[in-house]
C-alpha cells in the first residue's frame, strides 16, 4: 500500500472519529479530484459535468450513514476509495443532484455524493449496506 493511500485513509477515519465524539463538528476532509476519466464518463453517460470537482467527506455525512445504517462499520467508510475508483453500477440518484455508486463486496455496499455545484465538489450524502440475494441454483 502507499504512503499517500495510507494517509488518506487515516484522514478517514480521524473524521470518524470527529463525528463521533463532537456532535456539532463540521470538518471536511477531501479525498481527492474527480479524475478526467470519471468527469468524461459523467458528463457522456448522465450529462453532468463535474470536471475539477473536488471529493469530499463530511463530519455531518458520516453522522448520518452512522445513524441511520447502524450495520457499519468504521472501516467501511474507507471501502469509499475503492467505491469511486471502480464501481460495479453508477448512476444518478432519486434525489436531484446525488450520484450513486455501487460496489459488489460480501454485502452490496452503496455509496451516495451529493453534487454541490457552487462549491464544485461532490459531497457525501450517505453510505449503506445490503445483503446480497440469495444465489439461484
Amino acid at each position: 500500500m502507499m504512503k499517500k493511500e495510507i494517509k488518506l485513509q487515516q484522514k478517514i477515519l480521524d473524521l470518524i472519529k470527529i463525528a463521533r465524539t463532537h456532535k456539532t463538528s463540521k470538518r471536511i476532509i477531501s479525498i481527492g479530484k474527480i479524475t478526467k476519466f470519471q468527469a468524461d464518463v459523467f458528463e457522456k453517460q448522465f450529462g453532468i459535468n463535474v470536471r475539477d470537482y473536488e471529493r469530499t467527506l463530511d463530519a455531518d455525512g458520516v453522522r448520518h450513514a452512522l445513524n441511520k445504517h447502524p450495520n457499519l462499520f468504521d472501516t467501511d467508510f474507507l471501502t469509499i476509495l475503492v467505491i469511486v475508483d471502480n464501481p460495479d453500477i453508477v448512476g444518478l440518484g432519486k434525489e436531484n443532484d446525488t450520484i450513486v455508486y455501487r460496489k459488489d463486496f460480501e454485502k452490496y455496499i452503496f455509496y451516495v455524493e451529493c453534487i454541490q455545484k457552487g462549491k464544485k465538489r461532490l459531497m457525501l450524502k450517505t453510505l449503506y449496506k445490503k445483503r446480497k440475494p440469495p444465489k439461484r441454483t
